[in-house]
């Protein structure tokens, strides 16, 4: 696999800038989609839904039950993970895909789906929040607007 040299260098100016230069933060929106209408990615009813990728970056597998998705800097709980036995957790260097589909969907924890849409033509705020409803663990403060199929 190629890796463009552009890319890898723009991913970590966001990584340095979102967290402050803090490099031991390790949970991140590591790509977004808010124009999907070709992308692979579909839910499971086969819809083109926006989507949020997060991403584990430590050695160490994470707990997301409880943590929140949010596209309102006003509301840092706006939609929960679930809060599940055995616990919703990401392993060390894995990816989860949350569809923002406005389904609200935390049944089935592969198939999970927030109760908002990303904003399209205007851009906006994106933001994955620890458990504690107030701790921001990753943003796009104000990220631009967005182009079809490009995440």
């Amino acid at each position: 696999m190629h890796m463009n040299p552009r890319r890898v260098l723009a991913t970590l100016a966001l990584l340095l800038a979102f967290t402050g230069g803090n490099l031991r933060a390790q949970v991140y929106i590591s790509e977004f989609l808010a124009e999907n209408q070709t992308n692979v990615k579909v839910d499971e009813n086969g819809n083109n839904e926006d989507w949020i990728e997060i991403w584990n970056s430590g050695a160490s597998s994470v707990s997301l039950n409880g943590w929140y998705l949010t596209d309102t800097s006003g509301n840092l709980q706006k939609w929960r993970f679930p809060v599940t036995t055995p616990a919703v957790t990401l392993a060390a260097n894995a990816r989860l895909v949350v569809f923002a589909s406005n389904k609200n969907r935390k049944l089935d924890v592969t198939k999970l789906h927030t109760n908002f849409k990303l904003s399209k033509a205007a851009g906006g705020y994106l933001a994955l929040v620890q458990s504690d409803g107030l701790t921001v663990a990753h943003a796009y403060a104000s990220y631009p607007a967005q182009v079809q199929d490009i995440a």
